[in-house]
């Protein structure tokens, strides 16, 4: 969802492999390992739905402290130009964008926020691992590619907080109906926690081991650490879901706060998250 700039040549010049070196340099600094690709976190979670401004409405009620629309933008790499929407989530976002005829709802893709990222270097380095690069990759400064299991993800630089969430793909923010300053229920931090579903499990293990590196993985095989985040990967019959961490999270009071706000489909109150269903049905948790 970052910016589409053509580059002006598809050679990597000396210029570009030196910024990539330093680019893989800073990473190994702040981790204390050769990263393999150095990913620093979950920059966004792409969901798509019939109706855009209906979930963009839902998801501002609950986390909208900054919210943003693109008129006519392309989702991700492939998809159809749209009307998409942008909630800010603290340090992460959630983008909205139109399913297509017959599409149901869900999560659509997701990106991995690579800290000076360089298009040039990352895609030498994923062509090294032999990575699948999406066959829809167009240019620009992100890369698109896919697990074994198909999930669409995106490589970018992280976004910036002091632009509006999708600014890259033209999202201009959108004042609250009222004109007064957004008020929702809960103060978002990020996205901490994405589930999707892996049929395909040793298959996308050994996948998302060579993407973040071994020491990414957690003692439970499948959950890897994506900077301050954390990526599961979990059976088909679990369903997908992302989790938004917020501030003082609170279990009962969440779920209070939550069916004071009209919000009942799939309530459970966990240990240490609140899960609930959009009204698309789609899956998301609240948590600390």
């Amino acid at each position: 969802m970052n910016d589409q700039t053509v580059p002006q040549s598809w050679a990597i010049t000396r210029r570009e492999v030196i910024a990539g070196s330093v680019w893989l340099g800073v990473v190994t600094a702040v981790y204390g390992w050769e990263a393999v690709l150095p990913v620093t976190g979950l920059d966004h979670v792409n969901i798509r739905t019939p109706d855009v401004r209906r979930a963009a409405e839902f998801y501002a009620k609950l986390f909208g402290t900054q919210v943003s629309r693109a008129e006519n933008a392309f989702a991700s790499a492939g998809s159809r130009r749209g009307e998409l929407w942008f909630v800010r989530l603290g340090q992460s976002s959630l983008a909205i964008s139109p399913a297509a005829p017959g599409e149901r709802p869900g999560i659509d893709h997701f990106c991995f926020g690579v800290e000076g990222f360089n298009r040039d270097a990352m895609k030498q380095k994923v062509a090294e691992l032999n990575l699948q690069i999406d066959r829809t990759d167009p240019p620009g400064n992100n890369l698109w590619t896919k697990d074994p299991d198909g999930h669409l993800i995106q490589f970018s630089a992280p976004q910036n907080p002091t632009r509006p969430p999708g600014a890259g793909v033209g999202g201009v923010l959108v004042e609250a109906p009222d004109g007064v300053q957004r008020e929702p229920a809960f103060q978002p931090t990020r996205i901490t926690q994405l589930t999707i579903a892996a049929p395909k499990f040793e298959l996308s293990v050994g996948y998302y081991r060579k993407v973040l590196g071994e020491e990414a993985e957690r003692a439970r095989k499948g959950r890897f650490r994506v900077g301050p985040s954390e990526l599961v990967l979990g059976p088909a019959s679990g369903g997908e879901y992302f989790r938004v961490g917020v501030a003082g999270f609170d279990p009962p009071a969440a779920l209070s706060k939550l069916k004071s706000l009209g919000v009942a489909a799939g309530v459970v109150r966990k240990e240490n998250a609140v899960t609930f269903r959009d009204p698309d049905g789609i899956q998301a948790q609240i948590g600390a």
